[in-house]
């Protein structure tokens, strides 16, 4: 049986395709060295546009796989209608609709609901057949959902956009008041940073405390702001605070115990500062390192596996199963030695191994690493990704005083200063816990013996506005262009005076 996973519309357009015997994954992205690239161009099509526009996907599917529609004995597409003049009646389904005729493929289609593709898509890290407790929230799903939450595997509330505000919506845009050069899809992240920039107001958090998940429309409406909104990081910062108790309050509003199984998904779960908050209470809440859209073809296949009652997929050497460009090789020992004294010598190296990494952070398979205890790296590294000054770096870390981190998604304090090129203005980093990825393991360890540190900054092998590095040809351009000193390609070491 082969069957197709398909997200398209709109952004991070990505593909989970079932050949019968293994899974496989490509987000487009990669492919097409375009950030958050779609299938199809966001806007609304003449309907004589439709279909040729909606075809586009068949083509890529041949080219990766060489396959059509009509090899395939079902797809299950997340998809939006209306920007392609296409039908959009009973807009409010779950969990999907059946023989949906509408999406151009010679074979029989499911379209499934977005929030329940967020919530399925997160099989490859929780037993799902226990029906763990869904959350999932973003900036909007299927008609203007802004939040779903699933019980016994069931739609049991969804929050709407316009009745309730979005999160997602509401971190965006409220990132209009600044001054952000990004993508449109990253402000939301950009804006988590800028915020810790801030400090609490204390007469509008206490005016605040009224609002809550059915009222985020009124918590981000700057009217109720008394001063300047604009470039106010206390403002934004405030908001931020009380977002972390409105979540806290409605994870507990529906988990029985903070010891439940809590599968947690959706655009708004890349926010590390709240999963932190979260996770400090739920110990078993789980977030998929493919949160945000690209994660949704994963989440439409395991609904077909269900459907057909095939066996569990394996998503081979999983998180790091992006269809792109492997080294025909993985390091040697000398050259992770090597590696390890350049760092030690304040080094900034690319390290490029094996197949990327899901999601958008760098697990170590993409990476840029640098000594994090200069404290002047920070500003070295940012130059060569060409981001915001306040905009902080990750790390990854064998410290066994930091709590299991392995997609990068969780914000933790930093109890002393060791490491000030990853710590954030509120003493806070992002960490990776790196029990994923043997390979940045060792070179860890290496680096520690050399140097006496056991972390290393490490940000995504690219640069602003622009995916991650899919192959030696993207990974030499970023490394001819920049002040990074060394690439590693598997087991090749480029040096910039060679």
């Amino acid at each position: 049986m082969k069957l197709l996973g398909l997200r398209v519309c709109e952004h991070d357009s990505n593909f989970s395709y079932f050949d019968g015997e293994q899974l496989h994954y490509l987000k487009t992205e990669r492919k097409y060295k375009i950030k958050h690239h779609s299938v199809v161009e966001t806007k609304v099509y003449a309907a004589k546009e439709c279909q040729q526009a909606l075809n586009n996907w068949e083509n890529i599917i041949e080219d990766q796989w060489d396959i059509k529609s009509k090899d395939l004995d079902e797809i299950a597409i997340v998809f939006d209608p209306w920007p392609y003049n296409l039908n959009t009646r009973n807009e409010e389904f779950f969990p999907a609709i059946k023989n949906y005729s509408d999406f151009p493929a010679d074979c029989k289609v499911s379209r499934v609901n977005h929030h329940y593709a967020h919530y399925l898509s997160c099989w490859p890290d929780i037993n799902m057949k226990k029906n763990p407790l869904g959350i999932v929230i973003d900036g909007f799903g299927d008609f203007g959902n802004a939040w779903s939450v699933f019980k016994n595997n069931k739609l049991v509330e969804r929050g709407s956009v316009s009745s309730h505000g979005s999160l997602g919506q509401g971190m965006h845009n409220a990132s209009r008041y600044f001054d952000f050069s990004c993508h449109d899809l990253d402000r939301p992240g950009i804006l988590m940073a800028l915020q810790s920039y801030g400090k609490i107001h204390k007469e509008f958090y206490k005016f605040i405390q009224q609002f809550d998940m059915y009222s985020i429309n009124k918590l981000f409406n700057p009217i109720f702001w008394s001063g300047e909104i604009r470039d106010s990081k206390d403002w934004i910062h405030t908001i931020h605070h009380h977002v972390s108790d409105i979540l806290l309050n409605f994870f507990t509003k529906y988990s029985s115990s903070p010891s439940d199984q809590i599968c947690y998904a959706g655009g708004v779960a890349l926010n590390v500062v709240w999963n932190a908050g979260l996770k400090k209470k739920f110990k078993n809440l789980y977030t998929p390192p493919h949160t945000n859209d690209e994660g949704l073809s994963l989440g439409a296949i395991e609904y077909l596996r269900r459907k057909h009652n095939l066996r569990k997929f394996i998503l081979p050497n999983y998180p790091f199963c992006q269809s792109d460009e492997a080294p025909p090789k993985g390091p040697s020992a000398g050259t992770i030695s090597k590696v390890a004294e350049l760092l030690n010598e304040q080094k900034i190296i690319g390290w490029y191994q094996g197949n990327g990494e899901l999601g958008p952070r760098a697990l170590g398979n993409r990476s840029i690493l640098a000594d994090p205890r200069d404290r002047n790296m920070r500003d070295k590294v940012n130059e060569i990704k060409r981001r915001q000054f306040y905009r902080p770096f990750g790390c990854s870390t064998i410290n066994p005083s930091f709590i299991e981190s392995p997609y990068m998604l969780l914000a933790e304090p930093l109890r002393n200063n060791k490491y000030p090129a990853v710590s954030h203005v509120d003493q806070t980093c992002r960490h990776h816990t790196p029990n994923n990825n043997p390979l940045l393991k060792e070179l860890l360890r290496n680096f520690k013996n050399q140097s006496g540190c056991d972390t290393l900054l490490n940000t995504s092998l690219n640069i602003n506005g622009k995916p991650l590095a899919s192959g030696l040809d993207d990974a030499l351009e970023l490394f001819k262009g920049c002040s990074m000193d060394a690439l590693v390609y598997g087991d090749d070491l480029y040096l910039k005076n060679d």
